[in-house]
């Protein structure tokens, strides 16, 4: 099958805007209706921007709502629809993958500055998905191009806690970790501006793999880079910059919030506890469903789509099967 829709296959003077913003719409009315997105809804990929080796960010078109109610901490269910050869004959080729928004920005191509907030236009609002080619799946969505379908659902799963004003986030992140802690950073800088202090450290195997690290500049009050190899900033592990910076802080107004592999933030949330911090980590789980049905995401008692992805680092550390790779 090759639909008539599909990039291939649409003129040359495709009016992609066009298409973008009526999927915005049918994705509006469906989020207003049901306070979210239930079943998969496709959307026209809109930009692919590569952010290092083997890491892209595919940006979509949505409705303002949409990403004013996300989250940080939450995920969408992202489907491809596209099989192994670019089209659609190989079913059950893809399934759906959970990604968390790893930025969420407005497109003001083409309105008047001056004007724009007389008619009441401000931007087309776009999420970017940030994925790490780390297998089949995920790898085929990196190599995906401007004007491909990608459909979502969601968003689902409970949030990281709002910061208050003079409080102190740490935010350590291992690998593609950094795009909930990016979103983190950036709720928190918006709300609260100046009245909060932020300290990151973000994780790498090595500079080639390192990406968000402008961004995270701009919304840190200090960040630190760690390589696998040493190729860029310290080398060694996210938890040899912990310590220090642990103790510089304190504990009472300070939360500390991880995502990275399980073995990465096992220590991490281990130090903030001990440190008398609370603390709290964005779990990555196999999730096929979302919906609480499969069981296959357990972690302890609990279920990773229902209870999570982000959990107390106190209950993590007391679970058996959390702490390895899955």
């Amino acid at each position: 099958m090759s639909l008539p829709a599909a990039p291939q296959n649409r003129a040359e003077d495709f009016d992609l805007q066009a298409l973008s913003d009526a999927c915005s719409e049918r994705l509006k009315s469906e989020f207003n209706q049901a306070g979210k997105i239930a079943t998969p809804i496709p959307l026209p990929i809109v930009e692919v921007v590569e952010e290092a080796e083997g890491v892209a960010t595919i940006w979509l078109q949505v409705p303002t709502e949409l990403a004013a109610a996300y989250k940080p901490g939450q995920y969408f269910m992202c489907w491809n629809p596209y099989d192994n050869k670019g089209k659609m004959d190989n079913r059950n080729f893809n399934s759906e993958k959970p990604y968390s928004v790893g930025n969420i920005r407005i497109d003001s191509t083409g309105i008047d500055d001056k004007t724009a907030a007389d008619v009441g236009q401000h931007g087309r609002t776009q999420i970017g998905f940030t994925i790490k080619n780390l297998g089949r799946q995920s790898g085929e969505l990196t190599r995906m191009a401007r004007g491909d379908w990608l459909a979502i659902r969601g968003p689902f799963g409970t949030t990281f806690p709002t910061p208050h004003s003079g409080s102190t986030l740490i935010l350590v992140s291992g690998g593609i970790g950094s795009t909930p802690m990016h979103m983190a950073a950036k709720e928190a800088r918006n709300k609260l501006g100046n009245r909060v202090q932020i300290h990151a450290i973000m994780g790498f195997r090595n500079a080639a793999e390192s990406h968000y690290v402008e961004l995270m500049e701009k919304l840190c009050d200090s960040l630190t880079i760690t390589t696998d190899d040493g190729s860029l900033g310290i080398h060694g592990y996210p938890t040899a910059p912990l310590e220090a910076l642990l103790q510089s802080v304190e504990p009472q107004q300070t939360t500390l919030l991880t995502c990275g592999p399980e073995p990465m933030m096992k220590p991490v949330l281990q130090m903030a506890v001990d440190s008398g911090m609370s603390c709290y980590a964005a779990m990555e789980r196999y999730l096929p469903c979302s919906v609480a049905a499969c069981g296959l995401c357990m972690v302890g008692d609990k279920l990773t789509c229902r209870d999570g992805p982000v959990m107390s680092g106190d209950w993590l550390l007391a679970q058996d099967d959390f702490g390895q790779n899955h």
